[in-house]
């Protein structure tokens, strides 16, 4: 017997690791840049690595300012997820003075669906034959050199892509934990599909499905569930519109009936407060989730305060 756990010993000893000193391999370390994503990436690593969200909590993309530490953060991970589709332009000219090879490591969750992209805001318009339920321009070829809408995490279905695209590449990094990443991965893409499932079920409930919002940020999420957007307040972020913009989004939301305008927690919305006063309807906010708790359950509780939102001020 005491011959049997010899050799069972000196097995073990032989293919355990060759550090002496029993550390641990070093955790992946892995750098996301938009809330959405860190939420994704910490529910599929669980404990098994390192994740690390380049902007703040409470700073979006359109008002962050690269600087000298978070290139460090740049040069130290071992995987960059991104959104990619110029959301992260100051990211993207970070990359070009990383080491050599550092786009190795970069993994952009829009990958592989450029066919889908939209370009264009749809013209205001007071006639409702003149467009159809969530209708952009999504194949203009004349647009192809222009960047494509960014905002695909708002759509459930292609969350889930990102999630598959952020799976693939821990999977082919670090094989060790893969069997994990997959169950917590599986266990996330269920919970995606639910979340999709119940936007279906509620915008089939719904008669009212014209809508107004702050800016141009949820097409794709219109065009997977039917909404009709008739217009934004600001066709740009963090420019005022003008007087005579206003005044023919104020004809067209009179026209349309709409009777709520739907604001961003990330932006001021003393504009909005205005033009709800000035046109007798309500507002409400609905989250573009840009900002927020950088926590793995921020985003599915996020868009399941869109889904309440929606149902509330539609019904």
């Amino acid at each position: 017997m005491l011959r049997w756990w010899g050799w069972c010993f000196l097995l073990c000893g032989w293919i355990a690791p060759s550090d002496a000193s029993g550390a641990e391999p070093a955790r992946l370390r892995i750098l996301t840049s938009l809330a959405p994503l860190y939420s994704w990436t910490a529910s599929i690593i669980g404990d098994r690595a390192t994740v690390e969200n380049l902007l703040p909590a409470n700073v979006g993309p359109h008002d962050f300012q690269f600087r000298p530490p978070d290139l460090k953060k740049v040069q130290n991970a071992d995987l960059i997820i991104i959104n990619g589709l110029g959301i992260e332009s100051w990211l993207e000219r970070a990359f070009k003075n990383t080491a050599k090879g550092s786009t190795n490591r970069i993994i952009r969750t829009t990958d592989g669906l450029k066919s889908e992209f939209i370009y264009h805001l749809p013209e205001l318009s007071l006639d409702p034959s003149s467009a159809r339920a969530g209708e952009h321009a999504g194949h203009d070829h004349e647009a192809a050199h222009e960047s494509p809408n960014p905002h695909l995490w708002l759509d459930p279905v292609y969350a889930r892509h990102g999630v598959s695209s952020i799976l693939a590449a821990l999977c082919t990094r670090d094989p060790v934990n893969a069997a994990v990443y997959r169950k917590n991965a599986a266990t996330y893409l269920l919970q995606l599909d639910e979340l999709d499932r119940d936007f279906r079920q509620v915008s089939a409930r719904l008669s009212q499905k014209a809508i107004v919002t702050f800016h141009d940020a949820f097409p794709y999420f219109i065009r997977r569930y039917g909404f009709e957007l008739v217009g934004v307040v600001e066709e740009i972020p963090s420019v005022s519109p003008s007087p005579k913009y206003l005044s023919t989004l104020s004809r067209v939301i009179k026209s349309r009936n709409i009777r709520i305008i739907f604001t961003e927690p990330q932006f001021e919305p003393r504009l909005v407060k205005q033009l709800s006063q000035d046109l007798n309807i309500r507002f409400t906010e609905l989250d573009v989730l840009e900002t927020g708790p950088l926590q793995p359950d921020f985003y599915l509780q996020g868009m399941r305060r869109n889904l309440a939102t929606l149902a509330e001020a539609l019904k």
